[in-house]
């Protein structure tokens, strides 16, 4: 019998138009193997309506064709369900796409679908929301936010944004609980991660692990400005933890105490947080389709 999949686009996400999407797709896709079917996304949200359908209905993979955002609204509709997410991405950043190593060419994630693999990997939740890869407040949430307001999307945008505020952002403290143990620091940026980038290989957790059942903490200090483009080098290179400006740390349940609101991102996508942030790991609650090897 034929296994049943869902392929979700979002026609709005990333840079890369979709006309041609659905065609490669009807060529690619292992038609021996996989009985497929088509869905477009028509409002926010709409995507994890289309995904917790296809779970309900016993579907075997469903694929968000889209960027991390989009990535976020499919997965959420299939926690705890034995259908496999698939990615084909074409967003902006891609960032859960790039840590799982399937291939940005649409043609080879394609073929992982074919060929690849199921593992079943961790997910997050702050307060009532979900989350798959990074949940972020400082410099990378103030980016999220005026990144989602600009007119034009892409990597140059995402560059122009991160050099033209890194030298305008000001380090807050934060009051941090973390399996118990209370702490305040100072940051500029703040990130939990479950995927170890923010995307665009841009490597905020060089040591994350979507399999390990922790939350990786990345805090970035308060640093002179002369210090920035190197920072900036390190982040893009996977070296960001070898900055004496960097500190790093595990946790399986945080809380990070909020006075009045904070702006933050949840996958790149910009919210804002009015209470406190509880954030948890929820281990092993997504299946996930991925290469090989």
């Amino acid at each position: 019998m034929k296994k049943k999949i869902r392929f979700i686009i979002n026609p709005k996400s990333g840079i890369h138009e979709k006309h041609g999407i659905p065609g490669m797709i009807d060529r690619l896709i292992d038609q021996e193997k996989f009985e497929y079917e088509i869905s477009f996304t028509e409002a926010p949200k709409h995507a994890t309506v289309l995904s917790l359908e296809a779970a309900v209905k016993n579907y075997d993979v469903v694929v968000a064709v889209g960027g991390d955002g989009s990535v976020n609204e499919t997965a959420k509709g299939l926690m705890e369900s034995e259908t496999a997410l698939g990615i084909l991405a074409t967003g902006s950043g891609n960032g859960m796409a790039r840590h799982l190593k399937i291939p940005m060419e649409i043609e080879n994630a394609i073929h992982v679908i074919n060929t690849g693999k199921t593992i079943k990997v961790d997910t997050m939740r702050v307060n009532e929301e979900f989350c798959i890869g990074t949940i972020g407040v400082g410099f990378d949430a103030h980016v999220a936010h005026l990144f989602a307001s600009s007119s034009k999307r892409g990597y140059s945008t995402y560059v122009k944004l991160v050099l033209t505020e890194f030298y305008k952002y000001k380090p807050f403290r934060y009051e941090l609980c973390v399996d118990g143990n209370e702490f305040q620091k100072e940051c500029f940026l703040l990130t939990f991660a479950n995927s170890s980038q923010f995307g665009n290989n841009a490597v905020i957790a060089p040591f994350a692990d979507v399999q390990d059942g922790i939350i990786d903490i990345s805090m970035m200090n308060k640093f002179p400005v002369y210090a920035a483009p190197h920072l900036i080098w390190r982040l893009m290179h996977n070296i960001i933890h070898q900055s004496k400006y960097y500190t790093g740390m595990t946790g399986e349940d945080i809380v990070l105490k909020n006075k009045n609101f904070i702006k933050g991102h949840i996958d790149g996508e910009p919210v804002t947080f009015n209470s406190d942030l509880h954030i948890k790991i929820i281990p092993k609650s997504l299946n996930v389709l991925v290469p090989l090897n």
